[in-house]
């Protein structure tokens, strides 16, 4: 039986500053709608933690002072620990290219960059969300 919930989104962020795209984001995925979890600022344990209680579809990491490279593999490690693994995760800020392909190769499904535009962010991670869910649900019909 296909999921029949809104999808749920977790935003979560590093820092106190650079707010406002964390907000445009948020405001432009619930006009998709999106339901969405606003985590805040959250350290990777936080954010497998209030993903995995909030059962969301896509978690939404806006990283702008923490190293990804050092951020996304605690991330990861945690998630893997904690059964989440297969919780996609998206990248948004200011994400030099070179990073970008080394975050991609540790499993960050998508990256966007500052004024990506809003309706392409929303399909992407609408499209994400969805794959996931067609996932669950295969591996759910699978089991005895």
């Amino acid at each position: 039986m296909p999921d029949e919930r809104k999808m749920r989104v977790l935003l979560s962020r590093d820092d106190w500053y650079h707010q406002r795209g964390y907000w445009v984001i948020a405001s432009a995925l619930k006009d998709a709608g999106f339901e969405v979890v606003l985590g805040g600022i959250q350290t990777p344990v936080d954010i497998v933690q209030t993903a995995l209680e909030e059962d969301v579809d896509v978690v939404g990491y806006r990283i702008m002072d923490g190293a990804p490279k050092v951020l996304l593999p605690i991330l990861f490690e945690e998630m893997e620990k904690r059964g989440g693994r297969d919780i996609p995760v998206v990248v948004g800020g200011i994400v030099p290219e070179k990073e970008e392909t080394v975050l991609r190769e540790l499993g960050v499904r998508d990256v966007f960059h500052p004024y990506s535009p809003l309706q392409e962010i929303t399909e992407r991670i609408r499209r994400i969300a969805m794959e996931r869910r067609r996932s669950r649900s295969d591996s759910e019909d699978e089991k005895p």
